[in-house]
């Protein structure tokens, strides 16, 4: 035993020394192999992801830099313009005006002339407009009296500044839904303090696009930082612009990744102060395609990496798995010569130092294997000797314990009790013998018939009832239509069930105590009933009798019987057939049965 152990020992530190070759060779390959080739792709990966976002970075900046140009120069040419209309004397005695005298009336006529001859020629705006509370004017196309403009937007929006930007609403007859127009918005100065004038400038939605969509990019542009007045997305126009957690709320500029839509893109802020005015306009520019290419190359990138490491690895493995399986083979084949056993393989893969030991280590075993061949057969025969003998002497004594000599002597006990007119004496032999008979002609065999087993069940409760008098009663009830001659049981299954009822079932009765045998047939299956009108357990006494029957009940008299008769359920008819046990306190015990009709 002590040198067995060692070879189990010796047997696991070899196969320990195989893994520990194959583990090497793919820590060797691991390091010197596939390390370095890992730093460079990520280094790669990482450059090349760097690079690019650098490109779409300055792409994005560019373009968010030549939309500002371009709204710049749009808005600068249009207060531009405001500023040589109004800071002429004309205005200023023009909208001061008590009467609409000759002098009066040619200025009126010149200034309209002069806005219309400016709409007509310049694209970018599609209305200019004078508001004036001066009464003594007269109306026009650009030039409006109006008593009270308190509550217009544009005048709100102007608030107490001589000049502004706003987002204004608009309504066309063309266009019946409104819109927000981007408008310049100027107090004029008046040489009065009775009335006031205000021009109204609003730009071409179509002319800004033009200017401002150049790119695939997608545009967006807030003034003062609140809502946005003109976007790609027009659906955009109106809601808040979406700027990054360290918005600052004046001159800023960010370009990198923001959540837009529920979507990383990258984007570009890049604030406008506008020209002689307070207003700031912020630009974003939101490529929606870069993280996309970025993203997509990095995966192709990093696919590429992935396979340049997995096929060499998976060729690591496949060779080093090899020569640790033909390691193993060998130190297998030795630790069994080692341990006697000598049918070890026939071939050993490869052609090299491990093949030519494997031959030698299959000459030695073979030479071996014949010697201990020859002892073996000396061994075989004396061991064939002694058992003969062993055998003859198990004859010799079966045959001095006859069952049929037992048998038979309780027969002449039985006459001899008749003889003496001892009548009980001789029915308590004569059902002994009965039952004795019946387990002797059974023992070995695997089934007998159910009339067989009934006959031995009231057998058996006669000698009960011999015993215990009036404590136990029984009553057998069998389908009408069903043959018990034809039915096949295991033999001597019922008895440890009614042996059972009787001993723990009906152990607190004094008399009246009844076990109730049902036969009933269900179209392949019988059906076994055996109840006792008993005192019952606990639901916490049938849960542990229930799992000892499950498990092994050891020692536990109680239950072995039930035990044995659910193994041998088990074991001769399979699934779908068993035993089961129900009980509660003060009704009694039932066990049910449920077996084939014929095997």
């Amino acid at each position: 035993f002590y040198n067995k152990g060692c070879f189990m020992k010796l047997h696991i530190n070899k196969i320990h020394d195989t893994h520990s070759v194959r583990n090497q060779l793919l820590r060797i390959f691991l390091l010197a192999g596939m390390s370095p080739l890992l730093v460079i792709g990520i280094f790669s990966i990482t450059s090349v992801r760097k690079q690019m976002l650098a490109r779409y970075e300055s792409l994005t900046n560019a373009d968010g830099l030549r939309v500002a140009s371009s709204l710049s120069d749009i808005t600068t040419t249009v207060y531009s313009y405001s500023d040589t209309l109004l800071n002429s004397n004309q205005c200023l005695s023009l909208f001061a005006a008590e009467s609409m005298s000759p002098n009066i009336k040619e200025q009126f006529t010149d200034l309209e002339r002069a806005l219309q001859t400016y709409f007509d020629n310049t694209a970018s705006v599609c209305r200019i407009q004078i508001y004036t509370n001066n009464p003594n004017l007269q109306n026009s196309e650009h030039i409006h009296y109006q008593q009270n403009f308190v509550l217009d937007e544009w005048r709100k929006a102007l608030g107490n500044n001589w000049s502004t930007w706003a987002s204004l609403q608009r309504y066309t007859a063309i266009v019946r839904q409104p819109y927000r127009e981007l408008t310049l918005i100027r107090r004029i100065g008046v040489a009065s303090s009775k009335y006031q004038a205000f021009l109204v400038i609003g730009l071409d939605r179509n002319t800004i696009k033009n200017h401002l969509e150049q790119s695939g990019n997608e545009t967006a542009i807030s003034l003062d930082g609140t809502r946005i007045i003109y976007a790609t997305d027009s659906a955009l126009i109106g809601k808040d612009m979406e700027f990054p957690d360290d918005f600052s709320g004046y001159i800023y500029r960010y370009t990198g990744s923001k959540e837009i839509g529920n979507q990383m893109r990258l984007v570009n802020y890049v604030t406008l102060q506008s020209y002689k005015s307070n207003n700031l306009f912020y630009v974003r520019t939101v490529d929606p395609d870069a993280l996309k290419t970025i993203n997509h190359t990095v995966a192709v990138f990093v696919l590429i990496l992935v396979l340049a490491l997995l096929v060499p690895l998976i060729l690591m493995i496949c060779f080093s798995n090899y020569f640790s399986t033909r390691i193993t083979t060998l130190k297998s084949a030795m630790h069994r010569a080692s341990l006697g056993d000598y049918n070890i393989i026939e071939q050993f893969r490869g052609d090299d130092e491990l093949s030519d030991t494997f031959k030698d280590l299959k000459l030695t075993v073979d030479a071996i294997h014949d010697k201990e061949a020859q002892f073996y057969e000396a061994r075989i025969r004396e061991q064939q000797l002694v058992n003969r003998q062993q055998q003859m002497e198990f004859e010799m004594l079966a045959s001095q314990i006859n069952p049929h000599f037992l048998y038979n002597t309780l027969e002449t006990i039985r006459m001899q009790a008749l003889s003496c007119g001892n009548r009980n004496v001789a029915t308590s032999i004569k059902l002994l013998g009965k039952s004795m008979r019946y387990v002797l002609d059974n023992t070995g065999t695997s089934f007998t018939a159910l009339t067989k087993e009934l006959e031995y069940i009231k057998t058996y409760l006669s000698i009960q009832q011999l015993r215990f008098g009036d404590r136990v009663n029984y009553t057998l009830q069998v389908d009408e239509d069903l043959d018990t001659d034809s039915c096949k049981i295991l033999p001597l299954l019922l008895q440890p069930v009614v042996e059972n009822a009787i001993l723990h079932g009906l152990e607190s009765k004094t008399q009246d105590g009844m076990i109730t045998i049902q036969i009933a047939s269900v179209d392949t299956v019988l059906l076994i009933t055996i109840k006792d009108n008993g005192q019952g357990m606990t639901n916490e006494e049938l849960d542990a009798l229930r799992d000892r029957i499950r498990k092994h009940p050891s020692s536990d008299t109680h239950s072995i019987g039930l035990y044995n008769i659910n193994q041998r359920i088990s074991l001769f008819y399979g699934e779908g057939y068993y035993m089961e046990i129900d009980s509660a306190i003060g009704a009694g015990t039932t066990v049910r049965l449920k077996i084939p009709k014929t095997i």
